[in-house]
C-alpha cells in the first residue's frame, strides 16, 4: 500500500499506477499522477501514461485551496470543488460539480482522493445512482443502481479492457449529438432539461437495455434514448479474454437558443 499524504507543503509528488492500481515505484508503471506546488494555494497536477517509451501527458488540472477544508479543481474546460474533513487514519472527502451540486463522496487516506478507500457513493439530485468500493487504494467494484439493480460499470473494476467507442470520448459526443432530435413539441412549449440515459455496451459491442434513469418528458425522454440506441460503433470490454457487458450512463442536454 502506498504511504504517501499528500499536503500543500510538499513540493513535488508522484504516485505510479500499473493497469490503474498503485504501485510504489516507477519501474514497470504505465500511468502517473504528479502533483507540483506553485505556491502556498496553488498546485499543478498531471495524469501521464507511458507511450513509446516516454511520458505523455493526458491531462493538466489546477489545484485551488479556497479555504480552509476546501480546494477547486479546474482544466481548461471543466472545474470541482472538493471538501474534507479531518477524521482518524484519513479524511472524509466530497466532490461537488459546476454547479454546486454534490456528485461523489467517501473516505480517502489523503485531502486528495488519490488514496480512496471502502465505499464511495457516486449522487445525483442527492439521490445514490451508484457505488464504487476501494481496497488498499484499489476500485475492486463499481456499480451503477438502477431498480434496486446493481450493474457492473465500464470501469477497469470490472473489466480488463473498457468498452471503447470509435474515436473514443470526443467521437461519442459528437456523433451523439449528431443523431439527437429535439422534438418540435418539446420546443414549442419551452421545455428543456438533461436526460440520464443509462445503457449497456453488450458482448457484441452494440448499445442495449437502454432505459432513462432520469427524465424531463415523454418526447425529450424518447429522443434522448433513441440517439443513444443509433451510436453503434463500439468495441466491447474484456475480462480474462472474453467480452463482458457493461454499463454507462450518459446525459442528454436539451437547450433552447
Amino acid at each position: 500500500m502506498l504511504s504517501v499524504q499528500f499536503s500543500f507543503s510538499q513540493r513535488d509528488t508522484i504516485v505510479y499506477y500499473k493497469k490503474h492500481s498503485p504501485i510504489a515505484a516507477s519501474e514497470a508503471a504505465d500511468q502517473q499522477i504528479v502533483i507540483q506546488q506553485k505556491n502556498k494555494k496553488s498546485s499543478v497536477m498531471m495524469s501521464c501514461s507511458w507511450n513509446d517509451n516516454k511520458w505523455k501527458v493526458d491531462k493538466t488540472e489546477i489545484i485551488k485551496l479556497k479555504k480552509d477544508g476546501r480546494y477547486k479543481i479546474s482544466n481548461s474546460t471543466s472545474h470541482y470543488e472538493w471538501s474534507y474533513k479531518k477524521i482518524k487514519d484519513g479524511y472524509e472527502v466530497q466532490e461537488f460539480n459546476h454547479e454546486g451540486k454534490l456528485i461523489h463522496k467517501g473516505l480517502s487516506r489523503s485531502m486528495f482522493p488519490l488514496h480512496r478507500v471502502g465505499q464511495w457513493q457516486n449522487l445525483h439530485d442527492d439521490k445514490v445512482v451508484g457505488i464504487s468500493v476501494y481496497k488498499e487504494e484499489t476500485m475492486t467494484k463499481s456499480y451503477i443502481i438502477a431498480d434496486d439493480k446493481h450493474l457492473p460499470t465500464n470501469t477497469y473494476a470490472n473489466a480488463d479492457s473498457l468498452a471503447i467507442y470509435k474515436d473514443g470520448e470526443e467521437g461519442y459526443s459528437k456523433d451523439l449529438a449528431r443523431s439527437l432530435e429535439y422534438p418540435r413539441i418539446s420546443q414549442e412549449n419551452g421545455i428543456t432539461g438533461r436526460v440520464l440515459v443509462l445503457f449497456a455496451v453488450d458482448e457484441n459491442g452494440s448499445p442495449s437495455e437502454i432505459q432513462i434513469l432520469k427524465g424531463e418528458d415523454q418526447y425529450l425522454n424518447l429522443a434522448a434514448a433513441t440517439a443513444v440506441k443509433s451510436c453503434k460503433d463500439w468495441t466491447p470490454a474484456f475480462k480474462a479474454g472474453k467480452p463482458v457487458k457493461v454499463y454507462s450512463i450518459v446525459p442528454v442536454n436539451f437547450n433552447l437558443r
